[in-house]
């Protein structure tokens, strides 16, 4: 048997082995539903072999931070960083930031317990924009998913760093986020 023939179906066993067998694990990595559990974003799953596998693109990378409210924190995951003042937060949560991918153009905040979702000063999400040309950069915000409206609205107080190439927003609540040009 040809070197050719023999690697094939070592390969497609070994696809079909982290599609359907790894998802199951208890390590498994949070999909996209898990990470948002409570909030009105859950993404649908399709089913089968070819459900698992594009599946698997569509779930989260998350990022954990048990949060010491009177201490504050901070947490990254790819391109994005959200800091959290001392305070910020009335006792201690746990905060996830989900993107699906370190390019990520858009990420998930989650707070749990649930009702801490609001806070007394404001946190600060900030996302690496280096791969942005400056002249497009400087029209660049950030916004937030509403989903009552089912909308992507502007984040009030958005600013552009054209020396770091980032993108900040103040933020009141957790959310899903994304950055782009004002007006999109």
């Amino acid at each position: 048997m040809s070197p050719r023939k023999t690697l094939l179906p070592i390969a497609l066993a070994l696809a079909v082995g982290l599609a359907v067998g790894c998802g199951h694990m208890p390590t498994a990595p949070a999909t996209a539903v898990q990470a948002t559990a409570g909030s009105a974003q859950q993404a649908a799953q399709p089913d089968g072999l070819i459900g698992s596998l594009v599946g698997g693109v569509l779930k989260l990378l998350v990022r954990i931070l048990n949060l010491v409210g009177s201490l504050g924190g901070s947490l990254s995951n790819g391109r994005w960083r959200v800091e959290i003042p001392p305070n910020a937060v009335n006792g201690d949560a746990t905060v996830s930031l989900g993107v699906t991918s370190d390019s990520s153009p858009s990420c998930q905040l989650d707070i749990s317990p649930a009702s801490l979702n609001h806070f007394s000063t404001p946190v600060t999400l900030t996302v690496d924009c280096r791969s942005v040309p400056a002249s497009d950069l400087s029209s660049y915000v950030i916004y937030w998913y509403d989903p009552v409206k089912a909308a992507w609205t502007e984040v009030p107080g958005s600013r552009v760093d054209l020396a770091s190439k980032s993108v900040s927003a103040p933020l009141q609540h957790f959310s899903g986020y994304a950055v782009g040009r004002a007006g999109w």
